[in-house]
């Protein structure tokens, strides 16, 4: 599963009014986001045991390790710092750092002058684990870090940001931007962001730092170990947050490698909560009285991807809009969805917008790829129509070259393996051969797939209330060994009227205006075959009730995963 900086449900209007925040988000203390209002009457101390579906190489969130969805959700969401948060219905609030909402002025504002500026004002409380305090110096240096970090996973929006001045003894912070920003929620903060403490690195290149520990927090939680076996958290003493004052003593969590694993370990007791990917038979597979069940409308979307220039296999037939065009018309969607999905998840439908999805506000237009049903007479026709012809094996071939490509998913995970085992066949009778090169989840997430190293991939984006896809779609953020792998666009879609929309977009601050860029930008998409989407994902909670307590399923479709808010977690 991989993270980007893209939408769950745009609740507010980005830009149009100063104090926009004010207008659609309550007090940081009383936001959903975990409020201790049952806390007296939880337990306190003892530890805590989670299981993590897919576990991360490395815990640096500025590099390509940032990729592993995981990698946020089981460490550093507990202990780096944000400025904007997300709560757990996806409104964009102001994080504990923040003494209130930041002041928008400028161009793309109500007050329409000047360059685009931001004033964020620190909470005079907020502290790093050492008790010193943060400051608008960490912010400085934490810009530094995200533009000038070797293999940066991404610099969208960074860039912008002329420059950040420090006042107020160190807690206002002023940003000035060279154009208006419009997801400028998700910079240091939102789905994927965070801040860093300046005090704790030799210089701005943090290639070589946070590679397996965290040697400082400004979370509720603090790294105390790491390694490939789990990850062990303590509270955090100095974190001014009362009400994220941790309830249990420690935190364990330990990768589970497969499906089955994950489910066997929740049902025996060796973990009391998961957050299991949808899977055949899931249901009944832990329908036993101590434990709960909790589904919802995700914030990810599955699809397929075609790696455009694989690095894996320069040559790829997916070089050729012909093949991927045909490819879309191969696979039998409804197929996948009948035999796999309905049977646990009845109500979910075909994804026809590709990367945005139906609960983010107005931007999925589900018109996009509604064309594409499985239809052999058009596979038939486009291939044909294309100088592919039939060999003696059946499988199509040009100029000397065989349709066949390699299709990477995660091993271990049922869902995947199974469309890959209903579709793969079929696809084999139409004349085109699809070959298994399966993976281990942490190589595929973070090595393979950042580095280009496959051609078809089948896995998930998560999203954030933006419905920017700059960071994974724009011709810039293209990884290459050139720019040592920084970027998220791994299917290296280039189409130069695309990306100059998704700039355009970015920087308009009108929701109307920016709804016909975005949509535009659906169409060029559909029109170069760069993807073919699925279905919006249903995301699984599992909990033993007989373990522990708390508003252990509040978060289940959220950004920050199930486990967002464990701090307001305790044992029975």
């Amino acid at each position: 599963m991989r993270r980007q900086r893209r939408g769950v449900k745009l609740f507010c209007l980005l830009f149009t009014f100063v104090l926009f925040a004010a207008a659609c988000s309550s007090d940081k203390k009383s936001t959903g986001a975990g409020s201790s209002s049952s806390g007296p009457a939880q337990k306190k101390g003892g530890t805590l045991i989670l299981g993590a579906e897919q576990w991360p190489d490395c815990l640096n969130p500025i590099t390509q390790c940032a990729n592993s969805s995981w990698m946020h959700w089981a460490v550093a969401g507990h202990v780096m710092p944000r400025l904007m948060e997300l709560d757990e219905k996806g409104n964009f609030v102001p994080s504990p750092v923040l003494a209130g909402d930041p002041k928008l002025s400028g161009e793309g504002t109500s007050s329409g002058t000047g360059k685009f500026t931001i004033v964020y004002d620190i909470d005079p409380n907020a502290v790093w684990d050492d008790g010193s305090p943060m400051t608008a110096d960490d912010l400085i240096f934490s810009l530094d870090a995200y533009l000038k970090t070797t293999g940066a996973v991404s610099t969208a929006g960074y860039d912008k940001i002329e420059k950040i001045e420090s006042s107020n003894g160190g807690k206002t912070a002023t940003f000035t931007f060279s154009v208006p920003y419009a997801d400028w929620q998700d910079l240091f903060g939102g789905n994927q962001g965070y801040f860093y403490k300046k005090a704790a690195f030799a210089g701005p290149d943090t290639k070589a730092d946070m590679i397996d520990s965290y040697t400082f927090s400004g979370g509720p939680f603090k790294l105390d170990s790491f390694d490939a076996t789990q990850a062990t958290f303590s509270p955090n003493a100095k974190y001014w947050d009362k009400d994220r004052t941790p309830f249990v003593d420690k935190v364990i969590f330990k990768p589970l490698a497969d499906s089955d694993t994950e489910l066997n370990a929740v049902k025996a007791g060796e973990v009391f909560a998961i957050y299991p990917q949808a899977s055949p038979g899931i249901k009944d597979q832990v329908a036993q009285p101590d434990l709960k069940l909790e589904f919802a409308p995700g914030v990810s979307y599955e699809a397929l991807y075609m790696d455009q220039n694989s690095l894996q296999t320069p040559d790829t037939v997916f070089n050729d809009k012909t093949v991927r065009e045909a490819v879309m018309f191969a696979v039998d969607r409804q197929a996948i969805l009948d035999q796999i999905i309905h049977p646990d998840f009845p109500d979910v439908q075909l994804l026809q917008c590709g990367v945005w999805v139906p609960t983010v506000g107005q931007w999925c237009d589900q018109t996009l790829w509604a064309d594409v049903k499985f239809d052999p007479a058009k596979v038939k026709s486009l291939l044909e129509g294309d100088g592919w012809a039939k060999g003696a094996d059946g499988i199509y071939a040009k100029a000397g070259k065989r349709l066949s490509f390699k299709w990477t998913i995660n091993a271990g995970n049922k869902r995947r393996e199974s469309i890959q085992a209903l579709v793969i066949p079929k696809l084999k009778d139409l004349g085109i051969e699809a070959v298994p090169d399966n993976t281990d989840a942490d190589t595929l997430f973070q090595t393979r797939l950042p580095q280009r190293q496959l051609e078809m991939g089948t896995y998930i984006q998560t999203a954030s209330p933006d419905p920017s896809v700059t960071t994974i779609l724009s011709c810039k953020q293209i990884p290459s060994p050139e720019n040592s792998f920084s970027g998220q666009n791994s299917v290296a879609w280039c189409n130069q009227q695309a990306s100059d929309l998704m700039d355009q977009s970015d920087k308009t601050p009108d929701p109307a205006k920016r709804l016909d860029l975005i949509h535009q930008i659906g169409k060029l998409l559909r029109q170069d075959a760069v993807l073919l989407p699925f279905y919006q994902l249903p995301i699984v909670t599992i909990v033993r009730t007989d373990k522990i307590e708390g508003p252990t399923t509040l978060y289940t479709p959220a950004s920050y995963s199930a486990f967002g808010n464990i701090y307001d977690w305790s044992l029975k």
